[in-house]
């Protein structure tokens, strides 16, 4: 008789052991899903809610590169115009300088001018790049 009680009992003992294991593995799982939920809905809250410094710092490299594409047009239309000027105005010049004025001795009264104006037109040229507007 002892035996059936002590078989009982140890059955019993069993079955309570695998249905608090069973339990625990239930409520660990829980616990670990809900802690995963947590975490991905901080993360999704961080992505969103971005701090003043991280969308400062997003908005100037956004400016930086805007600025940078404006300038670079910018540079490419000034460019242009010069090259422009110098391809429309630079035979007249290169007339003047080469021959003068029409008459020796006699001081036109655009001379000076002309002088000035070929001078400057000189120093413009200076500032388009050397290679600007011929293929490579």
């Amino acid at each position: 008789m002892i035996e059936i009680f002590t078989i009982v009992g140890l059955s019993i003992t069993s079955l309570l052991f695998v249905y608090l294991y069973v339990v625990q593995k239930r409520i660990n799982i829980s616990i670990l899903a809900n802690t995963l939920k947590t975490l991905l809905e901080q993360e999704i809250q961080h992505k969103e809610n971005k701090t003043d410094k991280e969308k400062a710092n997003e908005d100037f490299l956004k400016f930086v590169s805007d600025s940078r594409d404006l300038a670079y047009e910018y540079i490419e239309s000034v460019q242009a115009g010069l090259q422009k000027f110098i391809d429309e105005v630079e035979p007249q010049i290169d007339y003047y300088d080469r021959y003068g004025s029409a008459i020796e001795g006699m001081v036109s009264p655009h001379d000076f001018a002309l002088k000035k104006i070929s001078s400057e037109f000189k120093e413009l040229k200076k500032l388009l790049p050397e290679d600007y507007g011929k293929i490579i």
